[in-house]
């Protein structure tokens, strides 16, 4: 029986690997070699995708793609598993000293307002750690520090603004490669009314168009009814929120009730970001979800997947 291909596009969605780093890891570090169809299109066989779902699992783990690439499939598969065992025993293995260093080098640039040293830093994490791990160890922890220094005054406006529209470009930069389907299921992000920080909403927008949704972005401080508009004009079936500075807002209550009132009634609500979890009681009151991190948001949408869309009016 001949070896199963894939296409690009699937091995991107399977491997959590953009189709920007499958081919930098294929041109300049050689680690694999898939085959081109008569229309110059890559097809990565089952071994292919097997040795980069182990590249991707150690390149999250911190391992630089530099140093494994080359590895033959016995060494990577040994590394694995070693990882696995450290996560049993221990918890998940984060390559601390990798990810810690760009995480310096990120916020050196940010204070500098260096924004092509920024550009440079993230760019390169990318195709060092794959996609999925530079949003959930390098991106978070960058976005919060940053949010945290503009409250604090260590960051000025200019600075924040700055970083804030480098690290936007790039999230979106990485996702777009994973092409959306008006059949895949849709969800409208933004950030209530109020709420200006938009790098939150940014990284879930990313992460939600890698795993498979079509995405309607709207950005930040979005009225309850242009959200509910959005969500039935793109037959959405979730709205996801971000909600970050600040944390008391005395208007954004009555906001989520009114969201909630206006959205059809099938049409789930998700709020993320670091002051959600002052809303849990206003989150109860209204059946929204409030997901832990960025895994329970993914496994949020992952339970949500499953379940078939019925649509709904757009109620005044």
């Amino acid at each position: 029986m001949s070896e199963l291909v894939y296409p690009m596009k699937w091995v991107a969605q399977k491997t959590g690997l953009s189709p920007h780093v499958l081919r930098v890891w294929e041109r300049r570090y050689e680690a694999v070699s898939p085959a081109r169809t008569a229309s110059n299109r890559r097809m990565y066989s089952d071994a292919e995708l097997h040795r980069l779902e182990l590249l991707a699992k150690l390149t999250g783990a911190g391992h630089g793609i530099g140093q494994i690439a080359n590895l033959p499939d016995e060494d990577l598969e040994s590394m694995a598993a070693s990882i696995q065992r450290e996560e049993v025993a221990e918890g998940p293995a984060m390559g601390v000293t990798s990810v810690e260093k760009s995480l310096q080098k990120a916020w050196g640039a940010v204070t500098s307002l260096d924004l092509d040293l920024l550009r440079e830093v993230l760019e390169r994490a990318g195709v060092e750690l794959g996609d999925s791990a530079l949003a959930e160890q390098l991106m978070v922890p960058l976005i919060e520090k940053i949010g945290s220094g503009w409250e604090t005054g260590e960051l000025s406006i200019a600075e924040e603004h700055a970083a804030s529209a480098v690290i936007r470009e790039l999230l979106f930069l990485n996702s777009r490669p994973y092409a959306e389907s008006f059949s895949a299921p849709g969800i409208v992000i933004a950030t209530p009314a109020g709420q200006l920080h938009e790098l939150g909403a940014a990284l879930v927008s990313s992460t939600a168009r890698r795993r498979g949704w079509r995405v309607t972005y709207l950005g930040a401080s979005v009225p309850a009814e242009e959200i509910a508009r959005a969500v039935v004009r793109s037959h959405s079936q979730a709205v996801g929120l971000s909600i970050v500075y600040p944390a008391d807002d005395p208007l954004l209550p009555d906001e989520l009730r009114r969201l909630k009132r206006l959205l059809p009634a099938d049409v789930a609500l998700l709020l993320g970001g670091r002051s959600a979890r002052g809303y849990y009681q206003l989150a109860e009151e209204i059946g929204a979800i409030i997901p832990t991190d960025l895994d329970g948001f993914k496994a949020g949408l992952d339970r949500l997947r499953e379940k078939p869309a019925q649509g709904g009016a757009f109620k005044k």
